[in-house]
């Protein structure tokens, strides 16, 4: 859909083997609900078998968690190609994203949340959109109309408002950043790294700097499982993601009026 319009300008960068040799999937967590230890574990049994042609890393990026089972934790570290960061203080969740992307290794990334909220499903088609792909550089998320209608209230006015600020934002072109699942390849971490915003928005910040760059974007449509329950947003949480979006919009701005 957006193949046309954006075009990866940084000609001297090679790109990526196919299929990848090693695909990282970064997992940010923060308090998961009970049951996440079983659910990872069924994932990364699952992926490694249908990704069976490459290697996959997992990255539990987590941010400040206050009751994780140490216990656990040892059971997921002892598995094959799975790595624990532990930061003590909780700063966001895009914080733990870029601080998970910095310790991949893979020449594909993807991440996630740690419940897996859309299955293995999207994970697999991201993987094949890079392999059958070599032009695209980043796919996102696009949630269905059935996910929206499972929100709670709020969470649904938000996320209409979200939609209208990036049609503003992103120029019209992608209205639904928030979906909690990416894909890049591994020449974009750059790009990721350079973020400032450490709470949920940041994708949005990040995802405008791709725009910028010209950079191809496609996406896979994702729909929740059934099982996900939705937690709502606090009215602090709301302001803190607010404050974010302004520095977002004022930091564009700022950019606009240097061209």
């Amino acid at each position: 859909m957006f193949g046309s319009y954006y075009k990866f300008s940084y000609l001297a960068l090679k790109k990526s083997n196919y299929p990848p040799h090693l695909v990282s999937i970064v997992l940010p967590c923060y308090n998961p609900v009970d049951g996440w230890c079983q659910t990872l574990v069924n994932c990364i049994t699952e992926l490694n078998e249908r990704l069976s042609f490459c290697k996959v890393q997992y990255i539990i990026a987590n941010d400040g968690s206050t009751r994780l089972d140490k216990v656990k934790v040892g059971m997921l570290t002892s598995i094959s190609n799975v790595i624990f960061l532990d930061n003590p203080v909780n700063e966001g969740k895009g914080s733990a994203i870029r601080k998970g992307t910095m310790r991949a290794d893979g020449d594909i990334i993807i991440y996630t949340d740690i419940d897996f909220p859309f299955g293995t499903d999207p994970i697999v088609e991201i993987v094949n959109i890079f392999s059958e792909n070599p032009d695209c550089w980043f796919v996102y998320g696009n949630r269905s109309s059935d996910y929206f209608k499972k929100l709670p209230l709020k969470r649904q006015l938000v996320s209409k408002g979200l939609h209208v600020l990036n049609r503003v934002l992103l120029s019209g072109h992608i209205t639904d950043t928030q979906a909690g699942i990416k894909g890049l390849r591994r020449e974009v971490l750059p790009e990721v790294q350079q973020t400032k915003t450490n709470t949920f928005v940041f994708e949005i910040e990040l995802i405008r700097k791709l725009i910028r760059k010209k950079i191809d974007i496609k996406s896979v449509n994702v729909s929740a499982n059934a099982s996900i329950i939705f937690s709502d947003f606090s009215l602090k949480v709301l302001i803190r993601e607010a404050v974010s979006l302004g520095r977002i919009f004022m930091t564009g701005r700022a950019w606009n009026d240097l061209l």
